[in-house]
């Protein structure tokens, strides 16, 4: 009898520990890329990215802008994933679930930047404020500038001169939002004026470690402009896709903010200054040389700096 009794014991045992363990929540813990991941902000999704979930931590893979590893404490109930990341200058609020092996997940993003904030003109022509952001240094006395020995002052007067008076024609301003978008109001036909706004979803900016940080959307730019991934103006963005360094200055005299890339920045793109003939309006392409000719200038100077100028303006002009 008691040899009974305890074959009835362990078999009791076994079989409340195997309902224990089938009552265990899933191990969710992994990496969520492709098709196994369905991330999207702002309503537009975001493709080519990683999420990596480890216990309660979940981690953003060059999602955020200058963030390539956001860490974000969460909490698991059943399949439901929520968590928020805040520090002085953004919030990230993560919400999804995930199903049959993949992630369905959420972003909100709320930047705490207000200085940097609301809807900036490109340059002043009206007040004599060019848009361009241009300055080298290099211990030439002269620099070659296309097939000319020229100073380095007249090309950084040249450049910022020609360039900062023809931006403001085809870039009207750039608008950064409360939840780290970028909008631009552009001319949308030069012939005949007319201006259009990109959408939300395109570019995003975050400020992290003292710079601005700025990345795009590829995907979301493709799909809304019905580009082709073998055109140039895509192959330029690629690189801003993880996110580019600006540095910022402000001058509140002037009412201005110098949004630009130094040297180091730059070099890499040194590469692509060709093709900007191909996407720049077709009223401008003439001017593509003098952009192209500055390549080996930034590559053998000493410092550079290249951006824009934006002045404040009121949302409601």
């Amino acid at each position: 009898m008691s040899n009974k009794l305890l074959l009835l014991l362990i078999l009791g045992v076994v079989f409340f520990s195997a309902c224990s363990d089938d009552d265990k929540d899933p191990n969710y813990d992994g990496t969520y890329k492709d098709s196994g991941l369905e991330l999207s902000r702002d309503g537009m999704a975001l493709s080519g990215k990683s999420v990596a979930l480890s216990g309660n931590t979940l981690t953003l893979g060059n999602v955020i802008p200058g963030e390539p590893a956001l860490a974000i404490p969460v909490t698991i109930t059943g399949n439901v994933v929520e968590g928020t990341s805040s520090n002085d200058f953004r919030e990230v609020k993560v919400s999804g679930k995930i199903e049959e092996g993949k992630m369905n997940l959420t972003l909100a993003v709320k930047n705490k930047a207000t200085d940097i904030e609301g809807t900036w003109a490109v340059g002043n022509l009206d007040a004599g404020i060019m848009a361009t952001h241009f300055t080298f240094t290099t211990d030439k006395e002269k620099v070659k500038y296309g097939e000319t020995e020229v100073a380095p002052e007249n090309v950084i007067g040249f450049v910022n001169g020609i360039f900062g008076w023809m931006l403001p024609t085809f870039l009207k301003d750039i608008t950064f939002t409360s939840d780290g978008n970028i909008t631009a109001s552009y001319n949308s036909d030069m012939n005949n004026p007319q201006y259009a706004t990109s959408p939300k979803g395109m570019a995003f900016y975050n400020l992290t470690g003292g710079k601005l940080y700025i990345s795009a959307n590829i995907a979301g730019i493709i799909e809304d402009v019905g580009r082709s991934t073998s055109d140039p103006l895509t192959e330029i963005m690629v690189v801003l896709e993880q996110g580019l360094p600006f540095e910022v200055t402000k001058d509140t005299e002037k009412e201005t903010m110098d949004v630009y890339m130094t040297r180091e920045t730059l070099l890499p793109f040194m590469s692509l200054l060709p093709m900007l003939g191909e996407v720049m309006p077709e009223e401008f392409q003439s001017y593509a040389g003098f952009i192209t000719d500055l390549g080996p200038i930034i590559q053998e100077g000493k410092t550079a700096e290249l951006g824009l100028v934006l002045t404040q303006r009121n949302i409601t002009e």
